[in-house]
């Protein structure tokens, strides 16, 4: 049986499926769905924080740690799907993280306490970050290299359209309700993937490729996978270009709201403008992957987000909050829209050489994502500047870092060659 293209597929079994020749669209569109439940869940509160800041009397900086603790959860979360996915197939940790979600954006939905709030969001975040796991893993279990490459720009298609209207939807939402209507449509969210899961996601990993080894090797096994130049490269240079984007996360609303007195209607605006330009950039990359080497479009896109973030950091160190709103919000905005160059070849290169440990090569390159966006938040504490300076800073560190390990990529790299 061959793989459907313009519609959801039935469930055959998984023998049938693995390595298809067409690009599967329609079930990779449903991936993209499942997968946003992540950037929903970071960007839709993030108009709300003030409010919320108000509501529970702390200060909006403080409330914006709320942002770091779901990347704890995050983090955590992938090292435990991973190899768990490979283990047992994909769908088992889908029901078992979106399960967790649900529990968790009921607790945030109704709880009184900022600390409550922030285990809430660290336990929402252990639930979702499922989603990209086993959505990440099950692409390579069915695609080339190649594809995978086109199959992460699509899904970011769909998934990107979180970020772009999340925001939005969050100041839509406080026009009529308070904030704990977030929370709750989230809730509903969570149990959507729930129902997407049952009837239209199928398993993907075979019985003969699943990793049979001791759960006990599982850290040596993940030692192993960070000392292989094939994976820690590209997956710990582009894990440092999208942690920078996560930086920018968690000081927006400080940045834009506080700063400039930007409206939370027209935050959310600017904030899925970059949104939009991250996806648009992943759709010319199905484009350029068709007439270019994936690395070479890898390096250009890493290329483009470091002279982007370049240029913020300079204009913080000379301008600070004089700067121009526009000139600051123009560097963001190419760093972030650069992600769509450096995010999907950057996964498709780190996963190509695992097989077995599909599951586990794309937790441990969404955990060390993560990572960079704990590092990042506290690296914004450390330094006592302007917040147009401390963004310029973080980003330009983390991204110049990551560009010399793309660089560190070996040319040679064959991918066709993958199986």
């Amino acid at each position: 049986m061959s793989a459907p293209n313009s519609s959801l597929p039935n469930k055959p079994i998984a023998s049938e499926r693995v390595r298809s020749a067409d690009l599967p669209v329609a079930w990779i569109m449903m991936l993209g769905l499942i997968v946003a439940i992540g950037p929903l869940s970071i960007d839709m509160y993030l108009p709300a924080l003030p409010e919320m800041a108000e509501d529970f009397g702390v200060s909006t900086a403080f409330m914006a740690n709320s942002v770091p603790a779901y990347f704890v959860g995050l983090v955590f979360g992938q090292l435990f799907y991973g190899p768990f996915s490979d283990r047992v197939g994909r769908v088992k940790p889908l029901y078992i993280g979106m399960t967790l979600y649900v529990i968790a954006s009921i607790v945030c939905a109704t709880t009184s306490n900022e600390y409550v709030l922030f285990v809430g969001r660290t336990f929402q975040a252990l639930g979702a970050c499922v989603g990209a796991v086993v959505t990440r893993a099950a692409i390579r279990d069915r695609l080339t290299a190649k594809q995978t490459a086109k199959a992460f720009s699509i899904m970011i298609l769909v998934m990107g359209l979180a970020p772009i209207l999340a925001p939005s939807l969050g100041a839509l939402f406080l026009r009529f309700f308070d904030w704990h209507s977030i929370f709750w449509f989230l809730t509903a969210f969570g149990v959507l993937n729930l129902l997407l899961t049952k009837f239209f996601f199928f398993e993907t990993l075979t019985e003969e490729n699943r990793n049979a080894r001791p759960a006990r090797e599982v850290l040596s096994q993940y030692w192993d996978l960070l000392k292989d130049p094939r994976f820690n490269y590209p997956a710990i240079g582009g894990g440092l270009l999208m942690g920078a984007m996560f930086v920018y996360i968690s000081s927006a609303s400080e940045l834009i709201m506080d700063t400039y007195g930007v409206s939370a209607t027209h935050f959310g605006w600017l904030f899925g403008m970059n949104a939009a330009g991250f996806v648009g950039l992943t759709q010319l990359n199905q484009w350029l992957t068709n007439r270019f080497r994936i690395l070479s479009i890898l390096r250009f896109g890493a290329m483009m987000q470091v002279i982007s973030a370049g240029t913020l950091f300079f204009v913080g160190m000379f301008l600070g909050t004089d700067a121009w709103l526009p000139l600051v919000l123009s560097c963001i905005f190419f760093c972030i829209a650069g992600l769509g160059l450096t995010q999907p070849n950057a996964s498709a290169i780190a996963l190509a050489f695992q097989k077995q440990r599909a599951g586990m090569a794309s937790a441990l390159q969404g955990s060390l994502m993560f990572s960079v966006g704990i590092f990042g938040g506290l690296l914004l504490n450390l330094f006592p500047v302007n917040p147009v300076f401390k963004i310029g800073i973080a980003m330009f560190a983390l991204m110049s870092l990551g560009a010399y390990l793309i660089w560190q990529i070996d040319r040679n790299l064959n991918l066709d060659e993958v199986g």
